[in-house]
């Protein structure tokens, strides 16, 4: 006997599903000149593709939890405006998936942690949460109901730590990136942290790579060095650069300069003055060498002063 197969459960519809994302959200008409549509959607990441389509796969490559929509009406008639919070486990894979979008012509807000301003669209990094808005109106009306959702929102205390291992000289304003996507289609140098330099015209991509060992560190400079030992040639290494460290050139990769500090993989790529990848490349040295005194010098004075324990009893009966 054949049996029926059970019917498929229907999916919670979005408008049913909770995020603390929904808090953010401007109701009725808070944000002045702009009135909520409908109620918002929240759709979690395994359902964020029947929304964004193959799109979905960036955003999820960044762990994202879930992305909270809301459509609005300006009071003027004439305007709409379509709010997106994509909400992330932590700051950097939130401002991961914001660098996603610094490419073409922007201009950058006084919104905090950070936003620019694209062609009808504006695009916010606060905390754990990528905010992209996008519409149409006259005026800052846009700019305005940004503001509004990024001050309900809990700021991240500062850009990751890691981009101050980046010399500061020459750097790109508002150019800092982080991405889980392979560099220069190499899966090994994922998850890096980049920022771009202009010296004197000459640009220049920096990248740091924090991997999660000593050993790691190593196979990946062996790996991007010899990407340059198949398809150009190498130069002489750099004295006392990092504790390993090559120079290569490529008729289509250009110059690069990289080195190897404890589980940091540092390089920088440009096409003209090989003496600016050196420049940097021993600035950058010396932050990270720095950094890493600190810390060991912070852990030798813990070590010498170990906090006493604290008797947590009351008054009474510790006589």
């Amino acid at each position: 006997m054949v049996q029926a197969a059970p019917p498929v459960a229907a999916e919670e519809p979005f408008t049913s599903i909770e995020s603390p994302s929904l808090q953010f959200l401007p109701r009725q008409q808070e944000a002045v000149v702009w009135k909520l549509d409908e109620d918002p959607i929240v759709i979690p990441a395994d359902r964020l593709q029947s929304y964004l389509g193959a799109d979905a796969d960036r955003y999820v490559a960044y762990e994202v939890l879930d992305t909270t929509i809301g459509k609005y009406s300006g009071t003027d008639g004439g305007s709409f405006a379509t709010v997106e919070i994509y909400r992330f486990p932590d700051f950097v894979k939130a401002f991961g998936a914001y660098s996603m979008h610094k490419d073409g012509p922007m201009q950058f807000l006084q919104i905090a942690n950070e936003a620019f301003a694209k062609p009808r669209s504006i695009n916010i990094w606060r905390g754990p949460f990528y905010v992209r808005i996008t519409g149409a109106t006259r005026g800052d009306a846009l700019v305005r109901l940004a503001s509004f959702v990024a001050d309900r929102m809990p700021p991240a205390p500062s850009r990751p730590a890691v981009f101050s291992f980046l010399p500061e000289n020459g750097r790109v304003p508002g150019s800092e990136r982080y991405t889980a996507e392979p560099v220069l289609g190499q899966p090994y140098l994922a998850n890096a942290f980049r920022t771009t330099y202009n010296l004197d015209g000459d640009v220049i991509e920096g990248l740091v790579l924090p991997a999660a060992n000593k050993e790691t560190a190593a196979k990946v400079l062996d790996a991007y060095k010899s990407l340059y030992v198949r398809n150009g040639k190498l130069l002489d290494p750099i004295p006392n650069l990092g504790e390993d460290n090559f120079t290569g050139e490529d008729r289509y990769l250009g110059r690069t300069i990289a080195f190897r500090i404890d589980r940091f993989v540092v390089a920088f790529n440009g096409f003209k003055d090989r003496q600016h990848l050196v420049d940097l490349s021993a600035a950058a040295d010396q932050r990270i060498l720095g950094t890493i005194r600190k810390q060991l010098v912070n852990a030798e004075k813990q070590a010498e002063n170990p906090p006493s324990e604290q008797d947590e009893r009351p008054a009474w009966m510790r006589r």
